[in-house]
């Protein structure tokens, strides 16, 4: 199978073929064999989710025996790298997306995959299968499980209580959203600039209000082409949007980390949460009847064309030096089925990538036709994550900065610049 490139990364969905999965015949271990496979993630959030369907695994392999350990989602990156460079780490990981992990899939940390080895890759859409691709190394390295979006959480009954009988479709409107909540006691906002540990859920609000300001696809295309840089007005407008929204963080919000920051929405101590569609499965663990409503970001004004942020995030992948790669690819065929795509969009409320699993929940299904009409890619994630500095690592810190008043938007969107031009030649040289 031939994948495509991947100047294909910023499209995020399209249209799949609908087709059922053959697994493909795995040569069956000795019945003696009792091997245990290490299985890593980043979602502490979903253990019993995946606890449970390995033990559906096992009730027909029952000579293969699975440990999953999930690790803190902002310090995974840094602990599955350091075990893959010491030639460690697991038998099989949840891989993030595009240069999340791309330099050790250029490395040779993970196994190359084909429909061969996998054959539910072949109905995956190309823009897909592109967030599990390596940068240099173009193979596949993952099987995508899902995609994801941003958006705004909200608490339909605070709402009520603050006499807001709409939900905002301007970022005007979105400021009177949030000053009618204060002026009535509540929270407005359970974001917050935990430092340094929130860093990564600024830039994810940032992904969600910011697209409007900038331009969405136009913007990110002449980006990626050099066409125009980081440090255009727009895009730092964007910027501006965050610092504003930050006078609604709540009160000591610098000492807020991601958790306490979800905790207060899902508790219903704040009235909205500006993030993606992953949150609700914390959300619901957090608070099984919580009151949760959910609305795209609004545009910059009336008339301004409004975006949610898409892009294909998780993949599964083996370590290319696990020492139970047949019994690894077995579990990853699992992994790819209708049956465990089923369950992880009717339990964990993902948004499946795979044409034959169907979304149930209504929220999700909300979320999902948004995604389908709206959709913009997750600039820094899709296009900016492949060199050092990425856009990420200068932009996190940054808004940290930026909304405790220690750099301004402008100065900001010049250090981006400057540190994506470093490695990226469509911009090398511009300022």
């Amino acid at each position: 199978m031939k994948l495509t490139s991947r100047r294909t990364r910023g499209l995020v969905a399209a249209a799949f073929a609908v087709g059922s999965i053959v697994v493909p015949a795995v040569a069956a271990l000795p019945a003696n064999a009792a091997t245990e496979l290490t299985f890593w993630s980043w979602r502490p959030e979903d253990k019993a989710f995946y606890e449970k369907q390995i033990a559906i695994f096992q009730d027909t392999n029952p000579s293969i025996s699975i440990k999953f350990t999930p690790y803190v989602a902002t310090e995974y990156n840094a602990i599955l790298a350091t075990a893959l460079t010491a030639g460690k780490g697991p038998d099989l990981l949840q891989l993030r997306p595009y240069g999340g992990m791309s330099a050790l899939s250029d490395a040779g940390n993970f196994v190359p995959l084909t429909t061969k080895d996998v054959p539910a890759l072949a109905k995956l859409a190309p823009g897909i299968l592109a967030a599990a691709q390596g940068y240099t190394d173009k193979r596949q390295f993952g099987v995508p499980y899902a995609a994801s979006v941003m958006g705004v959480w909200y608490n339909p009954d605070l709402f009520a209580k603050a006499g807001i009988r709409q939900t905002p479709t301007t970022f005007d409107s979105f400021i009177n959203t949030l000053n009618r909540l204060k002026a009535a006691g509540i929270q407005p906002l359970a974001n917050s600039s935990g430092n340094p540990g929130n860093g990564p859920g600024l830039e994810q609000m940032h992904a969600t209000i910011a697209p409007t300001f900038y331009g969405g696809n136009n913007f990110y295309n002449d980006l990626v082409a050099g066409r125009t840089t980081f440090t255009n007005k727009a895009y730092i407008d964007g910027l501006e949007a965050v610092k504003t929204l930050s006078k609604y963080f709540p009160a000591g919000h610098e000492g807020i980390d991601y958790n306490t920051a979800r905790s207060l929405f899902a508790t219903g101590k704040a009235a909205i949460y500006i993030g993606g569609n992953y949150e609700l499965t914390y959300f619901k663990q957090i608070n099984p009847t919580a009151s949760i409503g959910w609305f795209q970001a609004p545009a910059k004004s009336a008339g301004s064309p409004k975006f949610v942020t898409a892009w294909g995030d998780g993949s599964y992948a083996i370590n290319a030096k696990s020492a139970n790669k047949e019994a690894a690819m077995k579990f990853l065929n699992f992994l790819a089925s209708k049956q465990f795509g089923q369950a992880m969009a009717d339990e964990i409320f993902t948004i499946p990538v795979a044409p034959y699993v169907k979304i149930t929940d209504p929220v999700v299904n909300k979320i999902n036709s948004a995604r389908s009409q709206f959709s913009t890619p997750f600039l820094n994630v899709v296009g900016f994550r492949f060199g050092t500095p990425t856009s990420s690592n200068i932009l996190q810190p940054g808004l940290q900065k930026l909304v405790a008043g220690g750099t301004t938007s402008a100065a900001l969107a010049k250090d981006t610049q400057a540190a994506v031009a470093s490695w990226y030649k469509p911009l090398a040289g511009k300022e």
